[in-house]
């Protein structure tokens, strides 16, 4: 009349793996064309900044201030950049193109150094256009929208470099600084 209890203990193991935001498609030996990046976040990403920088050049042109020729000229190189690796990306030309370059790393610091550049001339375009008697008065609001544009533009920026940067920390799990580089030499 024992009543028996049986307890079993299940160990249970998960793996937990991360991967990078965006897998690339398998290698292929030439051009293809791939729209999965631009489902992914950085994708979208990367087509708010070109919309953003569509915006801050309509509201910004014509320049009349020099703050105005210095935002116009971070705008334009930061979409042409842009509208560059988005051909880089449509095209799948990373694994097509065989240079020994870290294509994310690369990516990632000019995504950066536009994030940078975006609020320093933001902040020069909406000083110029307050502070200058220069800009005809019609066009002071299209020159305060286009630095509130280079504003938001800053931050979708810094969001996609956050994004890159994670993606090439998950490719690159160890340091690559190190190596043999570092040890000195008897």
């Amino acid at each position: 009349m024992m009543a028996e209890t049986h307890t079993k203990s299940e160990v249970s193991t998960t793996t937990v793996t991360t991967t990078p935001t965006y897998a690339a498609p398998q290698k292929s030996s030439g051009i293809s064309l791939c729209l999965q990046y631009f489902k992914t976040g950085p994708g979208i990403v990367k087509l708010v900044e070109l919309f953003l920088g569509i915006l801050c050049m309509a509201c910004a042109a014509p320049a009349w201030t020099r703050g105005t020729h210095w935002f116009l000229f971070v705008v334009v190189t930061a979409f042409v950049s842009t509208s560059i690796w988005c051909f880089i990306y449509l095209l799948n030309l990373k694994s097509a193109i065989n240079l020994p370059i870290d294509w994310l790393l690369t990516e990632h610091i000019l995504t950066a150094l536009f994030a940078v550049l975006y609020i320093i001339a933001s902040i020069v375009q909406l000083i110029s256009t307050v502070t200058k008697p220069r800009p005809p008065t019609r066009l002071k609001p299209f020159y305060v929208l286009s630095g509130v544009f280079g504003v938001f533009n800053m931050i979708a920026y810094a969001i996609g470099s956050f994004y890159l940067y994670r993606d090439w920390k998950d490719s690159h799990p160890h340091s690559s600084f190190s190596g043999s580089v570092l040890k000195r030499n008897p």
